[in-house]
């Protein structure tokens, strides 16, 4: 890829900026086929007529996209009982509208991975673009459902994902992530302006050429005749922005304002996490969007507590490995989880037990941090790891496995709880082959995420959740947790499953750093 030369120095316009990125463009060939496809998607599905396998074959067109969908579609973001097996599967249970939604995001940001490999400043942009797009979709779902339950149109929330969110946000990001695709040099000099006049990337690229960033995407949405609404969108949300704007009360109303919200608390918090160059803390930005939008604080900070698993899911179905998001967002993800854990008690003995609750667990946490940050051995981590889920959690049987040599089994290594006539020294589990197939161990060594779903591994044991004792290629083992059918029958509310997202996610801390 060569790059279009831009000399900053000399007083370049607006004009001039986009004159060179639209021939980059239209030389190029390859984003503006994928806009195409785009384009494609929106027309099936906009049409009544339109059938499942039509959405299912444009999806499968286009290379490695259907193994990316399926990756997504099982992940924990939506939190499915059973595996989907097959795209034209997927179309039907997911939605056609939220599908094709969620492969337009794919389909354009594929042609950024080859670059993204190669880590520096454009892994970053790309990081701040998908970071924009999870947010903006989380935020718009739970604006759709506080809207649906507060006008009783319906008694439950709706199990299906917004994804027109996640499209919302990548278009947002879409002028920043070309200008540091086509022009890498122009993009590095906003960076260095950022830091040195403690700017935003938005102020300082707008000081460069003349273009905030939303602009520029809105021309390119324009070049390459993407959809229509998501320029009112962009616009909308940058309007948000500006310091005089009330705030609003039409999100319960209009789906178009509250894609606006979404995006604005979206793009306000991606902008927080990502850019150090920025003076404004995360709870400086919290701060904002709820000065300008009716969207409550813990609502923003329930969506910032499931972001890094949405984030590291998506990643890894883009088969990347781009920077890690800042450590404080564990901060968010453990208070949301101690919290949503101890919700489980709330009717046996009232708010003070939820609250003592809460802070055991948060003492675990803060336990297992300390000895983390510490470096104390694994082992030692291992076994704090396995008495939360004891005692904080309530499991009744908690279950460590490691690997054997070569990684090809795994073996029992120890138990706490009671299994009658059960010695977990004698266990073994394959970790390849057919068998193994829904065996929520191995989904969670292969995918380095907590697995709720699948084959349990005793038959009396639901439900259960196994997690993987570090990530990729660190991997030493399993914990595998479980509540007998005597005491079990209840699924792991999504508050449970954010607290084992947690202890997860401390034990590949503890690896990486023991390593």
């Amino acid at each position: 890829m060569a790059e279009m030369s831009i000399d900053t120095s000399s007083g370049t316009t607006s004009s001039d900026f986009l004159e060179k990125l639209k021939k980059a463009l239209a030389r190029d060939g390859d984003f503006p086929a994928s806009a195409r496809v785009v384009s494609e998607l929106r027309e099936v599905i906009s049409k009544p007529e339109s059938t499942t396998n039509q959405v299912a074959e444009i999806i499968l067109r286009e290379p490695s996209l259907g193994t990316r969908v399926l990756h997504l579609v099982n992940s924990s973001f939506y939190r499915r009982a059973k595996p989907i097996m097959t795209v034209s599967q997927a179309v039907i249970q997911i939605g056609m509208r939220p599908l094709a939604e969620l492969c337009s995001g794919l389909i354009l940001l594929q042609k950024f991975i080859p670059v993204a490999r190669k880590g520096g400043p454009f892994a970053q942009c790309l990081k701040k673009t998908i970071t924009t797009s999870i947010l903006t979709s989380s935020i718009s779902a739970e604006l759709d459902k506080h809207s649906r339950a507060k006008a009783a149109k319906s008694g439950t929330a709706s199990a299906l994902k917004d994804e027109t969110g996640y499209l919302a946000g990548t278009f947002a990001e879409m002028g920043t992530l070309l200008l540091a695709y086509y022009f890498p040099k122009l993009y590095e000099s906003a960076e260095r302006r950022a830091e040195t006049k403690q700017l935003s990337m938005a102020q300082s690229i707008q000081e460069l050429v003349g273009l905030s960033p939303i602009e520029i995407s809105i021309q390119v949405l324009e070049e390459l005749q993407l959809p229509e609404e998501y320029k009112k969108v962009l616009s909308g949300a940058a309007e948000k922005s500006l310091a005089d704007v009330k705030k609003s009360e039409s999100s319960e109303e209009d789906p178009m304002d509250r894609m606006i919200d979404a995006l604005y608390a979206g793009s306000t918090l991606s902008q927080a996490i990502n850019e150090k160059s920025s003076s404004g803390t995360l709870e400086d930005a919290i701060a904002e969007i709820n000065s300008k939008i009716s969207l409550e604080s813990v609502l923003l900070s329930d969506v910032l507590g499931k972001l890094v698993d949405s984030y590291r899911d998506y990643c890894s179905s883009l088969e990347l490995q781009l920077p890690g998001l800042p450590e404080e967002l564990q901060h968010y993800k453990a208070k949301i989880a101690a919290a949503q854990a101890a919700g489980q008690g709330a009717g046996k003995g009232g708010e003070e037990e939820l609250l003592n609750e809460e802070e055991q667990f948060l003492d675990f946490v803060e336990e297992i941090r300390i000895a983390v940050e510490n470096r104390e051995p694994t082992a030692s981590v291992i076994t704090t790891v396995m008495e939360t889920f004891a005692w904080s959690l309530g499991f009744d049987r908690v279950f460590l496995m490691l690997f054997g040599p070569g990684k090809q089994k795994l073996n029992g290594r120890m138990l706490l709880g009671h299994i009658p006539g059960f010695d977990p020294k004698t266990f073994t589990r394959e970790v390849k082959g057919e068998g193994t197939r829904f065996a929520p161990e191995v989904i969670a060594l292969t995918e380095s995420r907590p697995v709720y779903r699948g084959d349990p591994i005793f038959p009396d044991g639901w439900p259960f959740a196994a997690i993987p004792v570090g990530f990729d290629k660190r991997s030493v083992g399993i914990i595998y947790a479980d509540r007998s059918s005597a005491t079990g029958g209840q699924e792991l509310s999504s508050r449970e499953e954010a607290a084992i997202g947690v202890l997860a996610e401390l034990l590949d801390r503890s690896i990486s750093l023991n390593r």
